[in-house]
């Protein structure tokens, strides 16, 4: 069994600390872990793994940090673990003037091509020598074998050249 949890603190490192010593002390293990400062707030989010009854007592603990660092903290078990069909993983990376229209299009075309989205990452940012502000998005994606990839990566890049974006795709590497 897992258990996702996300955590928004003004003192990250009190947070995560708690987090990894409970983790340990119930039994668990920590499957996968981010973390990340937005403005003011640092944020993590956490896959633990364990029997039923460790999650229970680490369910328990996290309301105790809970109390006691005064933030808040989301948990959700997850029953079972995701399966892995037969997906090929490839890396999206979109570079353009900042639009927010750009990339909820983008997302829109992934989830009619039913091509699932990994993990997203972005930021804004100011170009280098010119007043224009940027937006440079990641995106690791799972796409389907049923899907044609080159049919896939053609109409992506029509969409993003529409779109006045600069478009990367290529295969995931570790």
């Amino acid at each position: 069994m897992q258990l996702a949890i996300t955590i928004l603190s003004d003192s990250p490192f009190d947070a995560i600390s708690e987090l990894i010593l409970s983790t340990v002390s119930s039994g668990c293990r920590i499957a996968d872990i981010k973390s990340s400062r937005f403005g003011e707030l640092h944020c993590a989010y956490l896959l633990v793994e364990g029997n039923w009854n460790q999650l229970a007592k680490y369910e328990s603990m996290l309301h105790a940090i809970e109390k006691k660092l005064h933030l808040k903290i989301h948990s959700t078990r997850i029953e079972k673990k995701r399966q892995s069909a037969d997906v090929m993983p490839y890396i999206i990376e979109i570079i353009g003037l900042e639009n927010n229209d750009a990339l909820s299009k983008v997302v829109l075309f992934l989830g009619d091509k039913e091509v699932d989205i990994e993990e997203i990452s972005g930021r804004r940012y100011q170009a280098p020598y010119l007043e224009a502000q940027l937006f440079s998005t990641r995106l690791v994606i799972s796409i389907p074998t049923k899907v044609s990839l080159f049919q896939l990566r053609d109409e992506l890049m029509y969409l993003c050249d529409e779109l006045n974006t600069d478009l990367i795709f290529e295969p995931f590497r570790n």
